[in-house]
C-alpha cells in the first residue's frame, strides 16, 4: 500500500474508535412538566348616569363646583348656588363587571374640558366610591360612582356647556 492509502485508512480507523467510543458514554435525560392557563372574563364598564355639574352663578374672580360622589354640589371662589341650582347636579355612575375577588385600577384624564357659548372649563381632581369594597370584584360586579371639580373662569358666559369623560378600567 501506499503511503497516503496507510494514512487514510489510519484516520478512517482513528475516527469509527473516537465514534464508537462517544456514542458509548453519551447519556440522555428527560422531565415533563405540568402545564396550565388560566382565561379571565373580560373586563368591562358601562356608563349608568351622567356627570352634572348642576346649576350655579358665575362671579368677576370665578372659583369651582365640586361635585361629590354623593351628588351633592358645592362651590368655592365667586360662584353663587342655591339648593335649588345645585339639585341638578349628579355624579357619574359606572357598573364595572369582571372576574370574581379580582382587583382593578380606575384611571381618569388629567383633565377634560367642558366646551359652550364662551371660554373653555376644566374638568379635574377625581373622586371615586364604589359598593362594596373599592377595587375589588367581590361577586364580579360592582357600582362605581364619580364625582369631580369644575374650575369656572371669572365672568363665566352663561349657557350650556358639554364636554366627555373617559373612565378606564383594568385589572392589576
Amino acid at each position: 500500500m501506499r503511503p497516503t492509502t496507510k494514512k487514510v485508512l489510519a484516520a478512517a480507523g482513528c475516527t469509527a474508535l473516537v465514534w464508537t467510543a462517544a456514542a458509548g458514554t453519551s447519556h440522555a435525560a428527560t422531565a415533563q412538566t405540568n402545564t396550565t392557563a388560566t382565561v379571565l372574563l373580560p373586563i368591562t364598564i358601562t356608563k349608568t348616569a351622567d356627570l352634572n355639574f348642576g346649576k350655579f352663578l358665575s362671579g368677576a374672580a370665578g372659583g369651582t363646583v365640586v361635585v361629590s360622589t354623593g351628588g351633592v354640589q358645592s362651590v368655592t371662589g365667586d360662584l353663587t348656588t342655591t339648593a335649588a341650582l345645585g339639585a341638578f347636579a349628579a355624579a357619574a355612575a359606572f357598573t364595572i363587571s369582571g372576574e370574581p375577588t379580582s382587583t382593578y385600577a380606575v384611571t381618569f384624564p388629567a383633565q377634560t374640558a367642558l366646551t359652550g357659548p364662551g371660554a373653555d372649563m376644566t374638568i379635574g381632581t377625581f373622586t371615586t366610591a364604589s359598593t362594596g369594597t373599592l377595587n375589588t370584584f367581590g361577586a364580579g360586579a360592582e357600582t362605581l360612582s364619580v364625582g369631580a371639580t369644575l374650575s369656572v373662569n371669572a365672568d363665566q358666559a352663561s349657557g350650556t356647556y358639554n364636554g366627555t369623560l373617559d373612565v378606564a378600567v383594568n385589572y392589576n
